[in-house]
């Protein structure tokens, strides 16, 4: 009886010491795992959300679990204005947001992404990316921030949203409309008169008359907060097109630190990216288009003809690279050579478009094409 508290002691001990090299013994695995925190303020339905969530899963499954994610969604974790300023400085380490829209003090150049330039958002989608690949600038403008973009995407197509028919530029003039940035500039040229406010007063603002029409809404958003319901008119006005696009990038030292295997499967993943989106965002384009056919109502919907397009982008065409080049002149003077290489970049690609803008899609659900 007297050696048992001493035969428990070494028990004990030889329980402890078991227990110990077992936990050890995991350390390799735990180590060997990467949590990467991921940031995004677009709500989750949302095609650049919808693509994000693909690359992550596929990064997950490619690495065999070496790799894994920390999600976070509309805003749950940062806001919008916070998301790139917390990606420089490594409170998260993959971001999504609009960096030119929310914080144009360190991302003047690329604020590139013009209305009537183009209503071809995987043309946009492409030509973003290639721009980035190719022009020093524009890389440079996030690597000084410590940022690698993975990819960029166009958001789809938008329109003007009224209360009175707009079928000619001349048809703007006083018009109250909400619209900021660029396409702000484009309907101040017109003779509107632009009105910033969010996105979801705009809706409300609408409904009241306090304004005469919406824009900066790509197509599908409009439609899923119910614009066609509040709106008696509905306009490409000219082929308006494509007028933001989102980014998508990583803390440059946290990728720079993860072992060349990992760094190898986020970048084939993310360069898989644009090839996607075209599938993506056509179905949320066709979805959208059918449930406005659903929502019914008396709205009248009119796209433009080509000759009809011409006269639109005429009218603003030289504003806007001319607004371009004034809000980048602060940190280059290359701004007229930029916009150029990225129009041309564009043409390049919109010939292999599978792209339906908004409304023609609308028209088509509906039968009325």
């Amino acid at each position: 009886m007297l050696g048992f508290p001493k035969l428990r002691k070494i028990t004990a001990g030889l329980t402890f010491s078991v227990a110990a090299l077992a936990a050890v013994a995991h350390v390799p695995q735990a180590l060997a795992e990467t949590k990467l925190v991921y940031a995004g303020y677009i709500t989750r339905s949302a095609v650049a959300t919808t693509l994000d969530e693909w690359f992550m899963d596929q990064v997950e499954q490619r690495s065999n679990g070496r790799i894994t994610f920390e999600r976070y969604y509309s805003g749950a974790l940062m806001k919008a204005r916070d998301l790139f300023p917390g990606l420089t400085n490594g409170a998260v380490d993959i971001a999504t947001g609009a960096p030119m829209a929310y914080n144009p003090q360190s991302y003047p150049l690329s604020n590139i992404m013009m209305p009537y330039i183009t209503d071809k958002a995987d043309a946009a989608t492409k030509a973003i990316i290639e721009l980035y690949g190719s022009n020093e600038e524009i890389k440079q403008e996030y690597e000084r921030q410590g940022i690698k973009m993975l990819w960029s995407l166009a958001f789809p197509d938008g329109a003007i949203w009224s209360n009175r028919p707009i079928h000619e530029p001349e048809d703007l003039q006083g018009v109250r409309i909400r619209a900021v940035s660029g396409i702000g500039w484009a309907m101040e040229k017109l003779g509107a008169s632009p009105v910033p406010m969010s996105f979801t007063e705009a809706v409300e603002a609408l409904n009241r008359g306090a304004v005469d029409a919406v824009t900066n809404a790509p197509f599908d958003s409009g439609v899923n907060v119910g614009l066609p319901k509040v709106a008696k008119y509905a306009t490409d006005a000219g082929r308006l097109g494509i007028n933001g696009i989102s980014v998508t990038g990583i803390n440059k030292a946290r990728f720079e630190g993860l072992p060349e295997e990992d760094q190898a499967v986020i970048l084939q993943v993310a360069a898989e990216v644009p090839g996607q989106f075209a599938k993506v965002v056509n179905a949320a384009i066709e979805k959208a288009a059918r449930r406005m056919v659903e929502q019914g109502g008396d709205i009248q919907v009119s796209v433009s003809t080509d000759a009809q397009a011409a006269k639109w982008k005429a009218a603003v065409a030289d504003t806007l690279r001319g607004r371009y080049i004034e809000s980048v002149s602060r940190v280059t003077k290359n701004g007229g050579a930029i916009y150029d290489q990225f129009v041309a970049l564009v043409r390049k690609h919109e010939p292999d478009s599978t792209y339906t803008p908004g409304l023609e899609a609308y028209l088509k659900a509906a039968g009325k094409q």
